[in-house]
């Protein structure tokens, strides 16, 4: 194999493995494995109506349906075909780190006599964080001091822990939540250092636009755009940027 064909190989594998890394991540926060009474396997993911896109990339890859939940602003990717869930096993097995999600991932395994993988020790230089966070995770501005900040929601603190150590933050008690615990980081500092995380391991939800605001957001804030008269082209922006925000669009 000459050189370039190498590295072009090289490259494949790197995109690949950042792909199944972030689908894990997406799979613990929004995924469910189940295994009939029938033994019939499948594969369920549930997002936001704006994430279609996300949906149709898992679509096209593994094959499965996409449908409207009625009622709720959701949709549900379903797989259900052998080959197609086989070759999604083959490419998270290992990767997969929320407990619940190991132990249906195991059954399936079982299932079609596949040996479960334990995931190894989380670090920084991997896509599961950006495929939890386009799952589970929000980045929000509190309109009362203007802080901004991004954070994760779970049921319990053990998936959370590790990304203290590795990408800053601390985790709380979220009692508005069902008494749920949140992995949150607000300084600016941490959150500068965790977009040039995200430049690596693109965000592939809707939430990658108010990723990509961020920026301008300090920027604005620096120059107190908050404060300026409406008359003010600096007002204007502000106005500009909140419309965005809200929208989730750039």
């Amino acid at each position: 194999v000459g050189t370039s064909e190498t590295i072009r190989l090289l490259s494949f594998n790197n995109n690949s493995n950042k792909f199944n890394e972030w689908l894990a991540g997406l799979i613990d926060g929004d995924g469910c494995f189940l295994l009939s009474k029938k033994g019939y396997a499948s594969l369920e993911i549930t997002m936001d109506i704006r994430d279609e896109h996300c949906l149709n990339m898992i679509k096209n890859r593994y094959e499965g349906s996409i449908k409207l939940r009625s009622n709720v602003n959701a949709l549900r990717y379903r797989l259900h075909h052998k080959l197609g869930l086989l070759k999604i096993i083959n490419d998270v097995n290992g990767l997969i780190r929320n407990p619940v999600r190991m132990i249906q991932l195991n059954k399936i395994c079982n299932h079609y006599n596949i040996n479960f993988l334990f995931p190894s020790k989380l670090t920084y230089n991997n896509g599961w964080l950006v495929g939890f966070f386009d799952a589970d995770g929000s980045i929000t501005i509190n309109k009362t001091n203007l802080q901004l900040a991004i954070s994760i929601s779970q049921k319990t603190t053990q998936i959370l822990e590790p990304l203290i150590e590795l990408y800053g933050g601390y985790i709380y008690i979220d009692r508005s939540k069902n008494e749920s615990f949140k992995w949150y980081i607000t300084d600016k500092k941490s959150i500068l250092n965790l977009i040039e995380y995200f430049k690596k391991y693109p965000s592939r939800s809707g939430k990658k636009n108010r990723l990509h605001l961020i920026p301008k957001f300090y920027e604005l804030k620096d120059l107190k755009a908050y404060k300026a008269s409406e008359d003010t082209l600096l007002n204007r922006s502000w106005k500009i940027f909140l419309n965005k925000w809200s929208n989730f669009e750039l």
